[in-house]
């Protein structure tokens, strides 16, 4: 009996041990719960820091989208080369007495290349716009020939929005030399990053013609001066607030 009695005390000490094994063990997964929460936190913390200072320089891909949104000039319209760009003169009711007649009583016709654009940033402090012009005509002998103008424009603290840029070809040289077949243009800032390049054509031509050697140096193709800006022509008054002011 006292045997027995032995047993049922034995039991109950092994039993009341395992139930304090099992106490530890509980309090020990909490708290190694706890420590894992608190290291995740501290974990995300970190992380949440380190991505408030990459903001401004950001992640490789993401600044240089927000770069190309501050710097975005997008050319919105180009001018076509064919008879739409061909304009005659404006002509104006002045109330001062003419002191001779007109001698010229055909209106004479400007080849006008007007453009229409678009820029993102509040201010661009600096735009180039560098315009090609192909035309074709006919030489002494009555054969094709191809005449190349180019032209760059400099404007300076350009505002957001849309704005127009315009040069044009005067009636002589169109005369004497042909009408446009092919017309370019190409805008850099002030560092010389190519923002937007477009270009029309009704002949076939390389991409960027204006570039390639073969055209340029093509005996059929002869380099001129001669094309101006629109502040230089009789267009110059009309709707003048729609184009910046060429530096």
């Amino acid at each position: 009996m006292v045997k027995a009695f032995k047993s049922v005390v034995l039991g109950r000490d092994m039993e009341n041990k395992m139930k304090r094994v099992h106490g530890v063990q509980e309090r020990m997964g909490v708290c190694v719960v706890v420590a894992l929460l608190f290291m995740t936190g501290a974990v995300l913390a970190q992380t949440g820091r380190l991505g408030q200072q990459q903001r401004p320089g950001g992640i490789a891909g993401q600044p240089a989208a927000r770069g190309d949104k501050r710097d975005a000039v997008q050319i919105s319209r180009m001018p076509p080369p064919n008879k739409t760009a061909m304009v005659r003169t404006p002509e104006f009711n002045v109330n001062v007495q003419n002191t001779m007649p007109k001698v010229t009583r055909k209106p004479r016709e400007w080849a006008l290349f007007e453009v229409k654009y678009e820029s993102d940033a509040k201010w661009m402090d600096e735009l180039s716009f560098s315009y090609h012009v192909m035309t074709k005509g006919k030489n002494d002998e009555g054969k094709d020939a191809f005449s190349y103008y180019t032209l760059t424009l400099r404007y300076i603290d350009v505002p957001k929005g849309e704005h127009m840029s315009c040069v044009a070809i005067p009636p002589s040289l169109v005369e004497r030399h042909g009408e446009p077949v092919a017309v370019a243009l190409e805008i850099t800032n002030k560092d010389g990053k190519v923002l937007d390049s477009k270009s029309e054509s009704i002949i076939p031509l390389p991409k960027e013609w204006w570039k390639d050697s073969k055209v340029l140096d093509n005996p059929q193709l002869t380099r001129r001066n001669g094309m101006v800006d629109r502040s230089k022509t009789p267009f110059a008054l009309i709707n003048a607030d729609d184009y910046e002011v060429v530096q």
